[in-house]
């Protein structure tokens, strides 16, 4: 029985990695794969098939077995591979459909009311996919029986296990090689494979004195291709006069600190221009909001632009324009990614910012994007700046800029947050922070001023995302933990030279600040749908299915806030704006299509 166990244990692996394996031909991807994208994607399939028949054969076979339930054990573990088997195929076509796997958002679909609506197959198309079904599920049963005739000596054992146990290392290996060194093949693939999480450790890495490609580099060794169509057709531009933009960010921005007492320059900046109140960000995350807010289109994008090389369309249309681009960032651009997700076509980019503390970081962007003003008069082009502040989210201070807002921590203590804890000292702490970013923002505007170039700078301010004080009284602090709008709800203001002051209560995203700018000050003619998932920032047709979030774990916000949030081992949890569980929730169907066709409107196909 043993022996047997273990020959049953080889085949139905390599089953599944079969399985797994197929998925590559409904994708794109394949049309970029390589020797070592080959190499790599089938030592993936069938180290990721090893680790699961083995969970199955300790949950379902070992312990049955040493229990003398023989027939039991038997009957478990060939029903657990034929369910194994049956859920790739199922999620084969869930894939095929949507470019995601199998999750609770479908789950729901395909048991909720109205699934017909969606799943709207023809009666041959079900017979077609039943008998698929039968035959892995007689495959799976037919391999107990050819096991019985397989027997592996202990050396064949030893040599197979082996050869699984070095399939696991190599592929875990090859990805920490190709995400370091950005091999397209390599992280294309890796989001096929359902729910495979291979190693990645390029901070490490670079921590250990080795360097990234260049874009050059990349250019000149990885011509894998591109598995997205970024924008969908080529852009038209008019000609038009070109204002500067600059963008100051807020990590971490709580709306409640938009207040004449806080941040008394900003909160009159925001009387003075456009002020949008009802802005959601493209996550609760920085990774995924610089993302959504650069590219304008949402982060389950983020592994294909990452394996196609492809920069923000924003920033490469300034550069086609002849914009001069600055980045000052106070926290480094290397952790997430930045510098070669978001900025990896801006020349001479300055990836750290000398300083001890957030503070003096901030302090020296501040310096740093007001020295250069004069230069960038006097050039007579335009330009790009963006200064990114981190106190908000670093919530320390010297002692010597603390003590404006009254009680207060001296110190951010984690140690005490919890459901039951007054927030207000906490957040008096961050208040002080904001006063102090909203001080330096105050040296922006007076240094434009100064230079005479407040009338032709477009100027947007807004959080990269917000920062939750346990307002909604569910125990959470910070980000990163939820999507409501305590976490993805941040500020948006922009002076538009010549537009009059106004205040907006329309719901309004990240995604619309790209469109916006390159319409009015690049004279990109195309509709938005061409390039982003956001509308103009005019538009006051409602943001329904808005999606938030990063690659794994996600949201959708649809009407009255509801938040369908989709969680990282799959699971779908639907709540109300303030995360009261709704109970029994039934997604509308037709929407829920709508949506989906939508998101997936950037991949090849």
């Amino acid at each position: 029985m043993k022996s047997r166990a273990f020959s049953y244990y080889i085949l139905s692996t390599l089953f599944l990695a079969i399985l797994l394996f197929i998925y590559i031909f409904f994708d794109a991807t394949y049309q970029i794969m390589d020797f070592s994208g080959w190499l790599y994607f089938i030592t993936s399939c069938l180290s990721h098939s090893a680790l699961i028949t083995t969970a199955l054969f300790l949950v379902f076979f070992i312990p049955e077995y040493f229990l003398g339930r023989k027939k039991t054990a038997q009957i478990l573990i060939i029903t657990s591979v034929c369910l194994i088997a049956v859920l790739c195929l199922i999620n084969l076509q869930v894939f095929q459909l949507y470019r995601f796997h199998l999750n609770g958002i479908i789950l729901n679909m395909v048991f909720g009311p109205g699934s017909n609506e969606i799943f709207n197959f023809s009666p041959l198309l079900y017979v077609k996919e039943s008998l698929r079904l039968i035959i892995a599920i007689g495959i799976c049963i037919f391999l107990w029986f050819l096991a019985q005739r397989i027997h592996f000596s202990r050396h064949a054992k030893i040599i197979s296990v082996c050869i699984l146990i070095s399939c696991l290392l190599a592929a875990n290996i090859m990805h920490v090689y190709g995400s370091f060194m950005q091999k397209s093949s390599i992280i294309a693939s890796t989001r096929i494979i359902p729910y495979y999480f291979p190693l990645e450790a390029n901070t490490k890495l670079e921590d250990m004195g080795f360097k990234q490609p260049t874009e050059a580099q990349i250019a000149r060794e990885d011509m894998s291709g591109n598995v997205i169509n970024y924008p969908l057709h080529k852009l038209k531009v008019k000609n038009t006069k070109k204002p500067n933009i600059i963008f100051i960010l807020i990590d971490s921005w709580s709306k409640r600190t938009l207040t004449p007492e806080t941040m008394p320059h900003v909160y009159t900046f925001a009387k003075n221009n456009q002020w949008y109140d009802n802005h959601f960000s493209s996550s609760n995350g920085t990774r995924y909001a610089v993302f959504g807010l650069f590219f304008s289109i949402p982060s389950i994008y983020w592994k294909a632009v990452e394996s196609s090389h492809v920069s923000p369309l924003f920033i490469d249309q300034m550069r086609e324009e002849g914009y001069g681009i600055h980045i000052h960032a106070s926290a480094t651009l290397d952790n997430p990614p930045f510098a070669r997700i978001v900025f990896q076509h801006v020349p001479h980019l300055q990836r750290n910012t000398p300083g001890q503390t957030p503070y003096d970081r901030d302090v020296r962007i501040t310096k740093d994007l007001i020295t250069e003003l004069p230069a960038l008069k006097h050039s007579g082009k335009p330009f790009f700046s963006m200064a990114f502040y981190d106190l908000a989210h670093a919530i320390a201070l010297p002692a010597s800029k603390q003590g404006k807002f009254k009680p207060a921590w001296t110190f951010a203590d984690y140690s005490k947050l919890d459901n039951d804890l007054n927030p207000t000292p906490f957040f008096n702490l961050y208040r002080d922070c904001t006063n102090v970013i909203d001080q330096l923002i105050g040296q922006i505007f007076t240094a434009l001023k100064k230079n005479g170039m407040d009338k032709n700078t477009v100027i947007v301010i807004t959080g990269d995302h917000a920062q939750e004080f346990n307002e909604n009284h569910k125990g959470y602090w910070g980000h990163s933990g939820n999507f409501s709008r305590w976490q993805i709800g941040t500020p948006l203001l922009i002076h538009l030279p010549g537009e009059k002051p106004h205040k907006y209560h329309y719901r309004t995203t990240h995604y619309d600040i790209v469109p916006t700018l390159m319409k009015s000050c690049l004279g990109v003619q195309n509709p938005p749908a061409d390039y982003s998932f956001g509308h103009y920032l005019w538009d006051r047709r409602p943001r329904t299915w808005q999606v938030t979030g990063g690659d794994l774990q996600y949201a959708f916000i649809i009407q009255n806030d509801i938040i369908l949030n989709h969680e990282g081992d799959g699971s779908l949890e639907v709540t109300d704006s303030k995360l009261n569980p709704i109970p029994d929730y039934q997604i509308n169907v037709r929407q829920f299509k709508q949506a989906m066709l939508h998101l997936n409107s950037f991949y090849k196909k």
